[in-house]
C-alpha cells in the first residue's frame, strides 16, 4: 500500500512514462546519446535527414531521399522530428499512397494543403468541369467548404512548378511511396523529382525537398527510367533493434522518465522520496529473469518496439495507490494481453482415440503425405498396435502395450474441425476414404501427446521426429 502523500507522484510518474511512450523513437535517440554507444542506424539515418532538410530549408537547395526500413522502426518520428526541430518552419505537404491512389487525388490534396498552409487558392475549379476519369463512386465528397473538386492530371506540372516559388521552402513527405509508381505513367513522381532537380538556389526561389517513406527495399526499382534519372539515388535507412539488450535499456529510460510538477503544486516536496522508491523498484524490476524471460520471448516474435510500447502501456496504466510497484506477474498479465489466443484450447482434453489419430496424421505428413485418408491413418495406427503387442514398454516389471480405439474418434476430430475435409461432399464415397488435412501445427500435436501421458503414444511419436 503506497502511502497517502506519494498518490500524487505516482499518478504523474505514469503521466510521464505514457508521454515518453508517446514518444518512443525520440527518446530512444536520447537515451543512445546518453549512454553514448557507438552510433545505431536511427542515430545516422537522424543526421543525414537533418542535414538534407536543413539543406532545403537554409540554403534553397532542391533534395529528394528514400526513407527504408521496417514498419515500426521510426520512420515518421524521423521525419516528423527532423521538420519540428527546423527554426523556421517550411511548408509540408503529407500524401500517402493508401488514400491519393491516383494523381487527381494527389493533385487536390496538394491544392487543400496549400491553400491551409499559405491562405492562397492555387486551383479552383467549376464544379462543372469536364474530367477525363471516371469518379470513384467509394470517395466522399469534398467538403463544401473548399473551392476545390476533383481536378484534371493536367494542372499537376502547373501546380507543381509553383512549389519553388512560395513564400516558405515545401517539403514533400510521400507515404509508402512505392504506391504511388503504380500510378500511371508516374505523373506525379516525375514531376515533383523533376522540380526538385531543376531547383535552382536563388533570391526568389525557396527550397523543395521530397521525401519517400517506404517499407521496401525494392523501391528504387519500381521507377520508369525518366523518373528513376531525376532522383537523386540518397536512400536512408532505418533500423528496429537488433540485440534484446536494447528492449531491456530502452525500457529501463521509460520507466524511469523524470516527471515534472506543475509549478504551483506541492508535489516537488515529496518527489525524492518517490524516486528512492521508484527507481530501485525499476532496477530490480529490469534485472529480474522471470521479466527478463517473458521480454526475450516476446522478442524473438517480433522486434517491433511498438509491441514494447503496449506490453508497457498496459503494464503503467494498471498501477494503483494498492499496487504501486512493478512486478514479473503484472508483466505476464501485460504479454499475455498481446498474444493470440489458442486456436484450439481444448487438445489437452483429447480423448485417447483421437490423439493417436493426431499422431498417425503426423507420421503421414513427416513422410510427405499432408492429405489423407481415415483409412491410411487407422492403418498406421493397427500396425503401431501389433509392434508395441510384441515389444511393450516395461514399467516397473510390467508390460504396458497400446490400447485400440474406436472410429467414433473421426467423427470427433471433424467436428472440431481439426480435420478438414479438401473436398467436397461426395455420396458415393465413404467418409473412411475421404481425403482430410489436419489443421494443427506439429508443435500443438506434440504438446497434446505430452500431455496424454501414454508412454506408448510418445514412443510412437519419436519415431518420426
Amino acid at each position: 500500500m503506497l502511502p497517502a502523500h506519494l498518490h500524487p507522484c505516482l499518478a504523474l510518474q505514469k503521466r510521464q512514462i505514457l508521454l515518453a511512450l508517446n514518444n518512443l523513437s525520440s527518446l530512444e535517440l536520447n537515451d543512445e546519446r546518453s549512454d553514448d554507444p557507438p552510433e545505431s542506424a536511427n542515430q545516422v539515418a537522424y543526421q543525414q535527414l537533418q542535414d538534407l532538410i536543413t539543406g532545403t530549408v537554409c540554403r534553397g537547395e532542391g533534395n529528394s531521399c528514400l526513407l527504408i526500413g521496417p514498419r515500426g522502426s521510426g520512420k515518421t518520428s524521423l521525419v516528423s522530428r527532423c521538420v519540428a526541430e527546423l527554426v523556421e518552419q517550411p511548408i509540408v505537404l503529407r500524401l500517402s499512397g493508401w488514400v491519393q491512389t491516383t494523381d487527381r487525388l494527389a493533385l487536390r490534396e496538394i491544392a487543400v494543403q496549400l491553400n491551409e498552409q499559405t491562405g492562397n487558392v492555387y486551383l479552383a475549379l467549376t464544379e462543372n468541369g469536364q474530367e477525363d476519369e471516371e469518379p470513384n463512386p467509394f470517395l466522399d465528397a469534398p467538403p463544401t467548404n473548399v473551392p476545390f473538386g476533383q481536378p484534371s492530371a493536367a494542372h499537376l506540372p502547373t501546380l507543381i512548378s509553383l512549389l519553388p516559388t512560395l513564400p516558405r521552402p515545401t517539403i514533400v513527405i510521400l507515404d509508402a511511396f512505392d504506391l504511388f509508381s503504380l500510378h500511371p505513367r508516374q505523373s506525379l513522381l516525375y514531376c515533383l523529382l523533376d522540380t526538385v532537380q531543376n531547383c535552382g538556389a536563388g533570391p526568389k526561389n525557396k527550397g523543395v525537398a521530397v521525401i519517400g517513406v517506404t517499407t521496401r527495399m525494392d523501391s528504387i526499382n519500381l521507377l520508369e527510367k525518366r523518373v528513376k534519372s531525376r532522383f537523386s539515388g540518397r536512400m536512408i535507412r532505418t533500423a528496429s533493434p537488433a540485440e534484446l539488450s536494447d528492449w531491456t535499456r530502452l525500457a529501463r529510460t521509460i520507466l524511469c522518465a523524470v516527471p515534472t510538477p506543475p509549478a504551483d503544486s506541492g508535489i516537488k516536496h515529496h518527489l525524492p522520496s518517490w524516486r528512492e522508491l521508484w527507481h530501485p523498484t525499476v532496477d530490480k524490476f529490469c534485472a529480474d529473469e522471470a521479466v527478463l524471460a517473458m521480454l526475450n520471448d516476446t522478442f524473438c516474435i517480433t522486434k517491433d518496439v511498438r509491441m514494447l510500447s503496449k506490453v508497457l502501456t498496459h503494464l503503467v496504466v494498471h498501477l494503483s495507490p494498492q499496487v504501486p510497484l512493478l512486478t514479473a506477474s503484472q508483466l505476464a498479465a501485460a504479454v499475455a494481453k498481446q498474444r493470440a489466443r489458442p486456436l484450439y484450447p481444448f487438445l489437452q482434453d483429447l480423448p485417447y482415440p483421437c490423439i493417436c489419430l493426431l499422431v498417425a496424421a503426423y507420421h503421414w505428413d513427416t513422410a510427405g503425405h499432408p492429405n489423407f485418408t481415415f483409412e491410411m491413418l487407422y492403418e498406421s495406427f493397427r500396425h503401431q498396435v501389433r509392434a508395441s503387442s510384441s515389444a511393450p514398454v516395461q514399467v516397473n516389471g510390467g508390460s504396458i502395450g497400446m490400447m485400440r480405439c474406436s472410429r467414433m474418434a473421426l467423427e470427433n476430430l471433424i467436428s472440431a474441425h481439426i480435420f478438414d475435409a479438401i473436398a467436397a461432399p461426395n455420396s458415393s464415397i465413404a467418409k473412411e476414404f475421404v481425403k482430410y488435412r489436419c489443421t494443427l501445427e506439429r508443435d500443438d500435436i506434440r504438446k497434446a501427446t505430452d500431455k496424454c501421458g501414454q508412454t506408448n503414444v510418445k514412443k510412437w511419436l519419436s519415431k518420426a521426429q
